[in-house]
């Protein structure tokens, strides 16, 4: 196993271990990055090296297949609680936590909601939004762009991240990454999944949009006779509550597993791509999921990713 840590402008040479996590639900994805503390006795010296605000470049692996950049980001706190030093750790989503000025916006598209963002935080990224609806009001009031951010995704339920200077707003799986092959006799260290048919979890999607008068508009989609799952619409036209309601049954109605894997650090996979599941033992349980979350964790007792399966695509 082999690790390579930048923090601003020092590079690590002891480690206790690192867990990144990374998910197309949570806004941000985050590290952190625990030293050991017999090393750094005097915690007050490493808070005087290392700050809020510092870039971190988390590069990890093994000798033999060489080191693949896991995160980048900045350090959001160094805390120094119970004997033990931590950096935590936030992707570029950290620099979108700058007040916005107070406002209100009437007639605002998405797009121009996430370009109003973009300038109040200084700029420097792109936008690539493949939603189209139009927010009849929106308020800005003591907030920072990453609660705006929030806001639209709770409202959405869209995948909302930054990648390579872009700021991404897509419906749950409209962006598919590279797929990764998982044999569950190979590269499978263990697996918490569970087959279902799409039969057996019967959902109806209740989509509630709030109208200019105050009453409330429902749609429903999916299938009558199965539990129904309530969520909101951040406006009130009947394509964008189509939208919110067709990828929220999606992502919870299919024929397919539940839960996750657990595999070594290579190969490498990220939230967002394809985990092409093979077993051989039940061919129709064979499958292309859309990867929801991953967890990597890296230290003494050895590399690991747990992998969180969402929506089947085939």
């Amino acid at each position: 196993m082999a690790y390579d840590i930048q923090v601003g402008d020092y590079r690590l040479g002891m480690l206790e271990k690192v867990e990144i996590n990374r998910s197309v639900e949570l806004l941000a994805d985050t590290a952190v990055i625990t030293l050991p503390a017999a090393e750094y006795n005097a915690a007050l010296d490493v808070e005087s090296k290392i700050r809020r605000g510092d870039r971190v470049v988390i590069s990890l692996g093994y000798e033999e297949t060489g080191l693949v950049e896991e995160f980048r980001g900045w350090v959001q706190r160094v805390g120094t609680d119970n004997g033990t030093v931590t950096l935590e750790c936030e992707d570029d989503l950290f620099k979108f936590r700058v007040g916005l000025d107070d406002q209100q916006k009437s007639n605002i598209t998405l797009a121009d909601l996430l370009r109003l963002v973009v300038a109040g935080i200084g700029g420097g990224y792109g936008i690539d939004c493949s939603y189209s609806w139009t927010y009849e009001k929106f308020t800005i009031n003591s907030a920072t762009g990453f609660d705006v951010l929030k806001k639209v995704q709770e409202e959405s339920g869209a995948d909302i991240y930054i990648q390579d200077g872009v700021l991404h707003v897509h419906a749950p799986g409209e962006k598919v990454g590279k797929d990764i092959i998982y044999d569950f006799s190979q590269n499978v260290q263990s697996c918490d999944l569970n087959y279902r048919r799409a039969d057996e979890r019967r959902v109806q999607v209740v989509v509630k949009a709030v109208m200019p008068d105050g009453k409330v508009k429902e749609r429903h989609y999916g299938s009558t006779g199965g539990d129904k799952v309530e969520v909101k619409c951040a406006t009130s036209d009947d394509e964008s509550m189509r939208l919110r309601g067709e990828s929220e049954h999606k992502r919870l109605s299919f024929d397919g597993y539940d839960g996750s894997i657990t595999t070594w650090l290579v190969p490498f996979i990220m939230p967002g791509d394809c985990a092409d599941l093979h077993d051989a033992d039940y061919d129709y349980k064979d499958g292309r999921y859309y990867v929801r979350a991953v967890k990597t964790e890296f230290g003494s007792s050895g590399g690991t990713r747990t992998i969180e399966l969402g929506f089947r695509l085939t």
